[in-house]
């Protein structure tokens, strides 16, 4: 099995190409639903991408200062500490005086530039940021442990506030009773009015689990939320809805979207069990909506939704109600679920310029690419699926690429398939579902080995339908699929899933594989 290469270039190059550069980036709450019934899993730019893919060292170097200061000098004035030695009427400020509790640091009005340390190897309760910490972009509170071990919290609740980095602590919820639901790991939550964006909030080396939804980015009013918030190398399990989820207020007649540049790089989500309800797409890895300029990279989902009843039920990694989104490099399998989907990957109703690209799906109940238009979302258009790897899915419901439209067929345009390898036993390798307009959906260049149950309006050409004979998905210079493709009037982008130049010789080869040599 080949792992998706983790090759970020990529992703900085197709934001600046789809976005330019000249845009701007830009009660403890229970859990609030505002989910749609639907069919289906359903600085500038490239300062901010540069830094969601810092790597976890460059993160580390942050942390580390404010421990080897705190260490160094006996008390820190822009550092608060937490111990389960400490006394919470003391002030805070040094190892000596700290705090016990995580409810005393949520009591605080904390300034931007101070750091919440908590001492390692301990348990603490729910840590509380709001309006009155914090709020400055450009000077960040930071959240982390200290001294020996990792700390643990039962929760993280931020509400409407900006410029946070919470780095290096564990999240564990505790358990509930039958019959209820356990609070969300991490919940950031914007409830202002109007197009109201809480800035620049940092999410890295964190374990959530035991939760409702592991890391949540909810906006509830109109266009507010959440603006360049970067998730990287965090591990999300054994949580019930989702593992990471961003959500807004959803109408089909809004203009905007509550959320920009969110960013998922590098992250681990399993055993994401769903649960047995009649409205709920529940056991997601990672979904994300109502987002504008957004990427999902390199990063690994498996072992959820299996306790998922509703149809439409539960992906993987997916986008819906988004624009300007980019997911690429991931692994997705065992997926599954007891009413329908359980797909790999998806970009779901009313995505605009969506593209899935790079990607590795096997094993999984549902589709390993999935592209659908559910009633009642916003139109979808400019939808890209290439050079992706599906081995083995579609076990149980749909086929390994898989297109449906339960809206108007005026509502979507612009859906193509290309260059990507399926694989199937007796599965099928292809499958649409219900009416299309002509050639809206071109499939072209692919490997679909495996059957075929299409709508007549979909466009087919320069596909294969034998076995092709792959080692490690790669043909072979004997291959008869070598410089059989159409070259096509599209993005193909500038290379194959294994980082190969796209056109070697006189015309594409077929499948996800561009063999590197001509004959």
């Amino acid at each position: 099995m080949i792992s998706p290469k983790k090759n970020h270039s990529s992703t900085r190059a197709w934001l600046t190409q789809q976005l330019g550069s000249s845009y701007r980036t830009t009660a403890k709450f229970g859990i609030i639903m505002l989910v749609p019934m639907f069919f289906g899993c359903t600085s500038e730019t490239e300062d901010l991408v540069e830094q969601g893919l810092e790597t976890e060292e460059v993160l580390a170097e942050s942390q580390e200062d404010v421990i080897e200061s705190s260490e160094d000098t006996p008390a820190v004035t822009n550092t608060f500490f937490i111990s389960p030695t400490g006394n919470d009427a003391n002030d805070g400020l040094s190892h000596e005086t700290a705090w016990k509790t995580s409810e005393r640091a949520s009591e605080e009005h904390v300034n931007p530039g101070f750091s919440i340390m908590f001492q390692g190897g301990a348990t603490y309760g729910v840590l509380t940021l709001d309006s009155n910490d914090g709020g400055d972009p450009n000077n960040k509170i930071m959240v982390s442990s200290y001294g020996s071990g990792t700390a643990t919290l039962q929760g993280v609740d931020v509400i409407n506030t900006s410029g946070l980095e919470l780095i290096g602590f564990n999240v564990a919820v505790p358990s509930v009773a039958p019959g209820e639901f356990p609070r969300n790991g991490i919940n950031l939550l914007n409830d202002l009015q109007g197009n109201t964006k809480m800035e620049d909030i940092s999410l890295a080396n964190l374990n959530v689990s035991g939760a409702y939804t592991g890391i949540q980015i909810e906006g509830v009013n109109d266009t507010s939320g959440f603006s360049e918030v970067l998730i990287t190398d965090c591990t999300v399990f054994d949580c019930m809805e989702s593992g990471i989820q961003s959500k807004g207020f959803f109408s089909q007649s809004k203009v905007g979207y509550s959320h920009e540049n969110i960013h998922v790089s590098d992250c681990h989500v399993y055993n994401i069990s769903g649960w047995d309800n009649a409205w709920s797409h529940s056991g997601n890895g990672i979904v994300l909506s109502d987002v504008q300029y957004s990427s999902i990279s390199g990063s690994e989902v498996h072992d959820s939704g299996y306790d998922n009843t509703h149809c439409g039920g539960n992906c993987g990694i997916w986008y819906w109600d988004a624009k300007d989104v980019l997911i690429e490099h991931n692994e997705v399998y065992n997926i599954m679920s007891q009413g329908c989907d359980g797909a790999a990957f998806d970009l779901d109703g009313g995505v605009v310029n969506g593209t899935m690209q790079y990607n590795y799906s096997h094993d999984n109940f549902g589709a390993g690419f999935q592209v659908g238009q559910f009633e009642g979302a916003r139109d979808m258009s400019n939808i890209m699926v290439r050079y992706n790897i599906s081995d083995n899915d579609a076990n149980g419901y749909s086929g390994s690429l898989f297109v449906f439209n339960m809206a108007s067929p005026n509502s979507i345009s612009g859906i193509y398939f290309f260059n990507n390898t399926v694989i199937q036993n007796e599965n099928l390798a292809f499958m649409s579902y219900n009416n299309w307009n002509q050639n809206v959906v071109q499939v072209k260049n692919n490997i679909l080995y495996g059957g075929i149950d299409a709508h007549n309006k979909i466009q087919f050409e320069g596909n294969s339908y034998e076995n092709p004979n792959l080692f490690n998905y790669q043909l072979d210079s004997n291959s008869p699929l070598i410089d059989a493709g159409v070259n096509l009037d599209l993005d193909v982008n500038v290379q194959d899933y294994f980082g190969n130049p796209h056109l070697v010789g006189s015309s594409q080869d077929i499948g996800a594989h561009e063999f590197p040599e001509t004959l």
